[in-house]
């Protein structure tokens, strides 16, 4: 859970593999939530993970897109709980797991991203700053 609307109230992204989408549920602070926009095109999300990958104080998130796609995909957040036009990055076959951290020290958030089918791990070094 992060605040993806910028209300301090902690959100939900969750993937939707049989839509091909994922949903923005905003907290309503009471531990409930509302369905408030989903995105399509994914191809078959697997998993999901949410950080500022590019430095703007908001939170972005990216998802795997195993289905034919064979990638991951990078929503940027706009910080209202909506998100702007994701950027494709081509995995190994069928990417399922996702991760984010500080790989090589550089002080931005990187992603690797576990291939189920091609048995390998895709490293991105995100160099977006």
């Amino acid at each position: 859970m992060r605040d993806f609307n910028g209300d301090g109230i902690p959100d939900l992204v969750v993937a939707n593999a049989t839509s091909n989408s994922f949903s923005f549920w905003a907290g309503n602070g009471d531990g409930t939530f509302r369905d408030t926009g989903v995105y399509h095109d994914i191809g078959s999300p697997y998993s999901l993970v949410a950080e500022d990958f590019d430095g703007n104080g908001t939170v972005d998130v990216a998802i795997t897109a195993a289905s034919g796609w064979d990638s991951i995909f990078v929503f940027p957040g706009n910080g209202d709980g909506t998100f702007g036009a994701s950027t494709l990055y081509f995995a190994g076959t069928s990417p399922h797991f996702i991760a984010a951290g500080d790989f090589n020290r550089d002080g931005q958030i990187d992603l690797a991203v576990a291939n189920n089918d091609s048995d390998n791990v895709s490293i991105f070094i995100n160099n977006t700053r």
